[in-house]
């Protein structure tokens, strides 16, 4: 496990998290509020207190992207469009924010536990993009 999921771990079992995680009302605890923005770009972004995301955004995707957001949050402070324009860091805190995202709203402990056996049955419990469990997953056994 790595930095991000530990720290998503940490996170989850602070606040006593299962099932489907409410990624806004984590954010609101946070001290966040969500609003959804026109976006054409990007998916999700911090302005002060607020995280921004694609008001196109299906319910799955969005919860993904409140979370990845929150994971940009507690671990790469400062502007992140401008250390993923300016460094040679952006792919790593990407990397980071989406592995933190991962292990924040799936618990593979818990998906075994229910006997969730298939991809889908993953993503229907968590509520997350089933795109996102086959490529998270994986990251989450190891």
């Amino acid at each position: 496990m790595n930095r991000a999921q530990r720290k998503a771990v940490e996170l989850r079992f602070k606040l006593g998290l299962c099932g489907r995680v409410d990624a806004e009302g984590v954010a609101n605890i946070l001290g966040y509020e969500v609003i959804p923005w026109p976006m054409q770009v990007h998916q999700e972004l911090r302005i002060d207190r607020y995280i921004c995301v694609a008001e196109d955004l299906e319910p799955d995707w969005r919860r993904w992207m409140i979370a990845h957001a929150i994971g940009h949050i507690l671990m790469h402070p400062g502007n992140h469009l401008w250390i993923y324009k300016h460094t040679r860091f952006g792919g790593r805190i990407e990397r980071e924010a989406e592995d933190f995202t991962g292990a924040f709203l799936m618990n593979v402990r818990e998906a075994l536990a229910a006997h969730l056996t298939d991809w889908w049955e993953v993503a229907e419990h968590f509520g997350v993009p089933d795109s996102m469990v086959r490529l998270q997953l994986p990251l989450l056994l190891e």
